[in-house]
């Protein structure tokens, strides 16, 4: 068996008794109003998985904006050095002499 295999059984097995130990019913409200029209009642696991779920969601996409920039920031760059490379190459064609001139 793998490692990885192993860790996810090990995983699945915490997963599952955390699930059984977590049942029980919470009440979920928004703000503490004395008039609270939104009020719901949910198992303990499914307010935490929800919220582990919408952690996991705003890390990812906050990681996607990061790939992305470093991505524009690397195509930059990169064209920079191809307009760098171009001039340098330019250069050395006028700073060098032609084959067959004297000098003269």
């Amino acid at each position: 068996m793998t490692f990885k295999f192993i860790l996810f059984i090990i995983l699945a097995i915490f997963i599952a008794i955390f699930a059984v130990k977590n049942m029980g019913m919470v009440e979920i409200s928004f703000y503490d109003f004395s008039i609270n029209p939104f009020t719901i009642r949910m198992p303990l696991l499914v307010v935490i998985l929800i919220s582990l779920a919408l952690g996991f969601l705003v890390a990812w996409l906050d990681g996607w904006v990061s790939r992305l920039k470093l991505k524009s920031t690397i195509r930059r760059q990169e064209k920079t050095i191809e307009s760098l490379n171009d001039q340098i190459s330019k250069t050395e064609q006028k700073a060098l002499p032609k084959i067959g001139d004297s000098g003269r």
